[in-house]
């Protein structure tokens, strides 16, 4: 047995959407209400995570679950690899940095040219129709971190290969379901294998 440790590096070819559900997403007390039902303007400010120097990051189960929806398209005799990525691999880093910047409030706009949007877009589920508001990064965007997994299952072939899968076919971030969140891998690089006992 041994862990072979890998750093990926993806680039955006698809808007990247932000809805991330934080602590401050269903607040302890009652806070007065913006907009209305089905339509609340201010609802981006709670859906994303920055650093204190304003960069905005991913947390790690989404890099995890990006990876593992990947591995439904490899197969694997009558299955996929999908249940043994998720036995087997592990994410690194805690926060998975973007090369993107959040602007000041005043600052940003829903012009889809700029490298940090708010993105509007009418949804419907269920027969509820809403209108959503997202912080989006535009195409362009890239991130870095580092995959763990156990070579005796997976080779470091098969998950290059579901790592390619994953940013073309199941995408990171909100609204997966019609592209969004789709990437390239620029750099797949093997760090170091070590070898268990």
């Amino acid at each position: 047995m041994s862990l072979i440790r890998a750093e990926v590096e993806i680039r955006g070819n698809r808007p990247l959407l932000f809805n991330t559900f934080t602590l401050d997403s269903i607040p302890l007390v009652k806070e007065e209400k913006t907009g209305v039902a089905g339509n609340n303007p201010e609802e981006w400010k709670k859906t994303y995570q920055v650093t204190s120097e304003r960069q905005l990051y991913l947390n790690s189960n989404y890099v995890f679950a990006c990876i593992r929806a990947g591995a439904k398209y490899s197969p694997k005799g009558r299955g996929t690899m999908e249940p043994i990525v998720s036995a087997t691999l592990q994410v690194a880093d805690d926060k998975v940095l973007l090369n993107r910047f959040l602007p000041h409030e005043n600052e940003l706009t829903n012009d889809h040219k700029k490298d940090v949007y708010i993105d509007i877009r009418p949804v419907s589920r269920r027969g509820v129709k809403n209108i959503r508001y997202r912080l989006a990064t535009s195409e362009g965007w890239e991130a870095k971190f580092i995959i763990m997994w156990e070579n005796t299952l997976i080779n470091r072939y098969q998950m290059e290969a579901i790592c390619i899968d994953a940013g073309a076919y199941a995408g990171i971030g909100d609204g997966r379901k019609i592209g969004f969140g789709r990437f390239e891998i620029s750099n797949f690089n093997i760090l170091e294998e070590k070898k268990n006992a």
